[in-house]
């Protein structure tokens, strides 16, 4: 960790120069160290054939970010934060005497820019300016973040209040820059965005649009995803642009009921049908927030799925495009951990289902500091049962993640914390989920079956 030290000191260096050459702002240092131990088994849904299975065994994770916030003044202020690889004991850098010697070794992780942007009001004015490299999400009001974009990005955005109630946000953001003239690539990809906040007593919600121009190979970028159907064999899969509407709202207003929906529909045009693709989604939750123990909250979520003519090569895609989203409800098969690398959160290939399930949240438990969370759920395919070929090279479905109408799974899941210090928590997680997956669908050997995690690890934020 040599060379992790020696750039958190040499910014602070830096930072305290910086400070001494002008009016000293004020700098702000938080973060957190995350080290997580994980057992996996039968991930892959393959508990017959050990050979398919490299979702098996034991690992340990460990991950840090570092971030500075230097204010000005009340106008003005820059965020710059850091984030480590999320490495594994005994391989890189975390290996018996690795090469390199260091976080950023030959064969090690590097500490990255995660967050880089700048925060100014303009002056005399209730107009905010947002411009760098920021986490671009979405309004979502379920799963914890929009399913549709909710990453980090280099954007550019505006926003301001008109009343009490009314706010308007608008911006640009270059998502890929792959426009690559000599090796014929076009796989640019930007996000025009405006949103409309709306706040009144007793509920909220955000309507947004977006649009996206897009280069005609972005369905081979590895860094988004899934835009175009990807499995329409021998057919021109090149796209054009892309568009997405929908809103969140939670309403309150009869406390301490809470109800909170989202809805979405997005579309992708493509040079031939067999390259476009439309969905949507719809999602609603129910919350009690009555009782001082905890938060029961019922969910029920449900996207559209392929109707099977585009793995035929004759017809669009029925599912939502997405571009980098991060949702999720209960904590295994959708994703949604506290810590890390102890879900499957594989959403790109997952779209096409419905779920309902329970969540018991925030249980307080015998002792002061340690709570509980409880997760239990159904979900079933909304895809089309010849909506997968196993002969498509780019069929994009994948056992083990996408459900067609014939496979369902369970999951049971839970996660205990407990606060050793305000800033110091220690986390164990639970994970149990049975797959019943059609063998006329996927093939004889892939019927499913249980998959299991148990997690354990602690982070401190400071």
């Amino acid at each position: 960790m040599k060379r992790l030290t020696l750039l958190a000191v040499a910014l602070v260096m830096v930072l305290g120069m910086a400070a001494s050459a002008s009016a000293a702002p004020e700098v702000a240092i938080s973060g957190n160290l995350l080290v997580n131990a994980v057992w996996k088994d039968n991930w892959a849904f393959k508990a017959k054939n050990k050979t398919d299975n490299n979702h098996e065994g034991f690992t340990v994770y460990e991950r840090a970010d570092l971030y500075f916030t230097i204010t000005a003044n009340e106008n003005l202020k820059g965020v710059l934060g850091l984030r480590s690889d999320k490495g594994q004991w005994g391989k890189g850098s975390f290996a018996n005497d690795a090469p390199g010697g260091g976080v950023s070794g030959t064969n090690g992780y590097g500490l990255s820019i995660r967050d880089a942007y700048i925060d100014f009001n303009w002056p005399g004015s209730a107009v905010n300016v947002k411009a760098g490299v920021m986490p671009v999400s979405l309004p979502a009001a379920v799963g914890g973040g929009s399913m549709i974009q909710n990453a980090r990005a280099g954007a550019a955005f505006v926003s301001t209040a008109f009343t009490d109630n009314v706010s308007l946000l608008a911006g640009w953001a270059r998502l890929n820059n792959g426009k690559t003239a000599t090796a014929g690539s076009r796989t640019n990809v930007d996000a025009w965005i405006v949103a409309l906040p709306l706040t009144f007593e007793g509920f909220s919600m955000s309507p947004y649009a977006v649009f996206a121009p897009l280069g005609k190979d972005v369905n081979a970028i590895g860094g988004l995803r899934t835009l175009s159907p990807g499995n329409a064999t021998n057919a021109d899969t090149s796209v054009k642009s892309a568009y997405w509407v929908g809103s969140d709202f939670t309403m309150d207003l009869f406390d301490p009921f809470v109800l909170k929906a989202d809805f979405a529909y997005g579309k992708v045009t493509g040079e031939s049908s067999s390259a476009n693709r439309s969905g949507w989604l719809f999602d609603t939750a129910l919350e009690y927030k009555g009782f001082d123990f905890m938060t029961p909250e019922l969910f029920f979520v449900y996207t559209s799925g392929e109707d099977g003519n585009a793995t035929k090569g004759n017809g669009s895609s029925e599912r939502m495009p997405v571009l980098q989203g991060d949702w999720a409800v209960g904590s295994f098969f959708f994703g949604g951990t506290a810590i890390t690398g102890d879900d499957m959160d594989t959403e790109e290939s997952q779209n096409g289902f419905w779920t309902v399930g329970l969540s018991l949240k925030d249980i307080q438990s015998f002792a002061e500091g340690l709570t509980h969370d409880i997760h239990i759920m159904y979900i079933q395919g909304t895809n089309d049962k010849q909506s997968y070929d196993a002969t498509a090279t780019n069929n994009d479905l994948t056992y083990g993640r996408s459900l067609t109408e014939k496979d369902s799974l369970w999951e049971v899941s839970t996660t205990t914390a407990y606060k050793i210090y305000d800033e110091l928590t220690a986390y164990v997680q639970l994970g149990y989920i049975n797959l019943d997956a059609s063998t006329a669908v996927w093939g004889t050997d892939n019927k499913g079956g249980d998959a299991w995690k148990v997690a354990t690890g602690v982070v401190y934020q400071f």
